[in-house]
């Protein structure tokens, strides 16, 4: 994110053009010296600012935080908007729950017209959209549409850091599925569902109606009903869940629109489940180099989201190591990428994290030696006369 105070130049025929085919934000009653953001950029409000003129057309990010008595922010509190040209779109602020709001009165086309004839006056008041992140937020956002983004957003349009969450009652609590304490296939099904998705060990808390983000509901990688013999498969390449996860979004484009949004709604407003999100779509397609065989085009935009995704990582999940689960799915995803026929886009994806993020994959394509089989010497008194080699899968 960038707080830059710092002012920018524009050439006056390019600005005259946007402030007639820009959008405009207005905002009424927000306090001085609260936090305002909209996409990469974060400002300080001032007595005087009214809002944000010569908004591009598309997707767009909007939060407050609000100060407390000891300049301490709270947590940040936003909306997603899909602006059309010339659109005005106005918010108030509300005092009890501190968050923009949609206007709160009788008329609110007759007010927008009003802002329109009025709009040279208000021009004074209102900032210029920084076009220095312009760019950056296309790449990040270029292939998000409004209906995208009318599926996901939180049906009471509020996006915040943590959902509300409410307890669930004493017969809703998670007990597990019948039978499973004698099917000894059961227990060990569980326990492999459990280390490729610890989200499962947690209370099965539902969020409060109407404030979480609506994503798409993902496939397991290993499906409750597998049998033994199927688990392994699963947790090795799981091109089945790959396969579900493209039929339910019915095309890449789908797919790749709420992968792009997931990530906004996290860069942004730090929404901690829209990183939850992101994250499961991740540990799906990134393991599974029959995927990659059968979907080249789809892991071809993949890799292309991810080379600017990444790059805006919190800084304890870019560091490079074994315990960072992220660099971990990547990896495996670029070694995927080149058993499935597309080492262009691997390597144009290995350069990027390497300049940005110094993530360097050495020996990316030698064996991994956790997956190297092991060979066990039996004691002597029990070798055959032409040996025993005894391969286990570690």
């Amino acid at each position: 994110m960038n707080k830059d105070n710092s002012s920018m130049n524009m050439d006056p025929q390019l600005a005259l053009r946007l402030l007639a085919d820009g959008a405009v934000l207005v905002i009424a009653g927000v306090p001085v010296g609260t936090e305002f953001g909209i996409d990469l950029c974060a400002y300080t409000i001032g007595p005087e600012f009214r809002g944000v003129k010569m908004i591009p057309p598309g997707v767009h990010y909007v939060w407050c935080a609000s100060q407390g008595l000891y300049g301490d922010a709270a947590p940040r509190v936003g909306f997603v908007h899909f602006f059309h040209p010339n659109e005005i779109l106005v918010r108030e602020w509300d005092n009890d729950l501190e968050e923009l709001r949609p206007r709160q009165i009788a008329e609110p086309e007759v007010e927008r017209e009003r802002i329109r004839k009025n709009l040279v006056q208000l021009e004074k008041m209102l900032a210029a959209y920084d076009y220095r992140h312009v760019c950056a937020w296309k790449d990040l956002t270029g292939s998000v549409t409004e209906p995208c983004v009318d599926r996901c957003r939180p049906t009471l349009g509020t996006i915040r850091t943590n959902v509300e969450l409410q307890s669930c009652p004493d017969a809703d609590r998670p007990r597990g599925e019948p039978g499973a304490a004698s099917s000894s296939g059961s227990k060990r099904n569980a326990a492999v569902r459990l280390l490729l998705d610890e989200s499962e060990l947690l209370p099965n808390l539902k969020p409060v109606e109407g404030t979480a983000p609506r994503f798409s509901a993902l496939p397991l990688r290993v499906p409750h009903d597998s049998l033994p013999a199927d688990v392994s498969r699963h947790a090795m390449d799981c091109i089945a869940a790959v396969d579900d996860l493209i039929d339910r979004f019915g095309s890449s484009d789908a797919l790749i629109e709420e992968l792009q949004l997931a990530y906004v709604f996290f860069l942004v407003g730090y929404s901690v489940e829209s990183l939850a999100h992101w994250r499961k779509l991740l540990g799906l397609l990134a393991h599974s180099e029959a995927a990659v065989s059968k979907h080249k085009l789809t892991y071809m935009k993949y890799s292309e989201v991810l080379a600017h995704q990444l790059p805006y990582l919190p800084e304890e999940l870019m560091v490079p190591s074994p315990h960072n689960s992220v660099f971990k799915d990547v990896r495996e995803l670029l070694v995927n990428l080149h058993e499935g026929g597309l080492s262009v886009s691997a390597e144009r994806l290995r350069k990027r994290l390497e300049n940005k993020l110094g993530w360097y994959f050495e020996g990316l394509l030698d064996e991994d030696p956790e997956d190297q089989p092991l060979i066990i010497e039996l004691p002597e008194a029990q070798e055959s006369p032409i040996g025993i080699e005894c391969w286990v899968r570690r």
